[in-house]
């Protein structure tokens, strides 16, 4: 619309003169034999209409995409806003509901009683189609939270090296463990939730999380063939010293750090010996990076997260 009015103009004054033209001191600019430019840029034939539509059609479009760009952008944070202040409310139900668990065990009615008593309606139960999973989950990925605080107060953030590294693992693995003898009695059941097919594989990234970091806090950044064994043995000494502990009567589960020990220096020595056969290493490592590897890829984990 600019270039019709501005064709309009000087069509209406003919006293408008094309100042930068020689001898144009008098002579009215559409009459001008060399004012070819201004002629051919505000002409109304119609090829330059056929221009001015299309450029018209042109900003319209971007004036519509950049709409639609806002509107999504608007969703997003929307739809984040609601996830953050869903995710808040669930996180406060689980950790009210984790005082009933001694009584009413892993349980949705565990879960329906820490919504009343956070002062949700019982019917928010539907919020957790997990069912007691849920609960189960949001305690062991808490725990794992927790010990890699401490061992990053330990390190000072993984500054710090590390004087016993294996020491640092048994203390690891050992305060780890601590944290479910509040919930000993009723841990069988929670294992039972661990292990079905629906939730295996969550539970299975929690423990190849919290393995890699105690490896990595206790200064184990190597990049080589047994970056994923020494993992992989860790995952299997923390289940095992798990199950024991289930079982374990003595005072102060002392049975159960003796058994975590013995079987941490067993992996040492183990790996000292296959270590002296390189043939046999290469192989018996390979399997256990390829089995690593390929849980690593299904579950989706990312160890570059720090």
């Amino acid at each position: 619309m600019q270039r019709y009015r501005a064709h309009s103009d000087f069509s209406q004054n003919n006293s408008l003169i094309c100042r930068h033209l020689p001898n144009s001191n008098s002579t009215p600019l559409q009459h001008h034999p060399n004012c070819t430019y201004f002629k051919s840029t505000y002409t109304t034939d119609a090829g330059s209409s056929e221009s001015i539509e299309k450029f018209r059609e042109r900003e319209e479009l971007r004036e519509r995409e950049f709409e639609q760009k806002k509107a999504d952008e608007e969703k997003k944070a929307e739809d984040e806003a609601k996830s953050a202040k869903i995710d808040a409310i669930r996180t406060q139900i689980l950790e009210a509901a984790l005082s009933h668990v001694p009584t009413l065990g892993w349980t949705r009615n565990a879960i329906v009683k820490g919504a009343e008593e956070a002062g949700f309606p019982s019917v928010v139960h539907g919020m957790f189609p997990e069912g007691g999973y849920a609960l189960v989950s949001y305690f062991y990925g808490k725990c794992n939270d927790e010990v890699v605080r401490r061992l990053q107060e330990d390190t000072q953030n993984g500054t710090l090296a590390v004087g016993d590294p294996l020491d640092f693992l048994v203390r690891a693995v050992r305060t780890r463990l601590e944290m479910i003898i509040p919930y000993k009695a009723q841990w069988p059941q929670a294992l039972a939730l661990i292990a079905m097919p629906q939730n295996a594989a969550t539970s299975l990234a929690q423990v190849l999380t919290l393995v890699d970091d105690i490896c990595y806090y206790a200064g184990d950044r190597s990049v080589d063939f047994g970056w994923y064994t020494r993992r992989i043995g860790l995952a299997t000494i923390l289940k095992m010293t798990e199950l024991f502990m289930l079982q374990d009567s003595s005072i102060d589960h002392a049975k159960t750090w003796e058994f975590l020990k013995n079987r941490m220096d067993e992996a040492v020595q183990i790996q000292m010996m296959l270590s002296q056969t390189e043939g046999m290493t290469q192989n018996f490592t390979r399997s256990f990076n390829s089995a690593f590897v390929t849980a690593r890829n299904i579950l989706g984990i990312d160890y570059s997260r720090r």
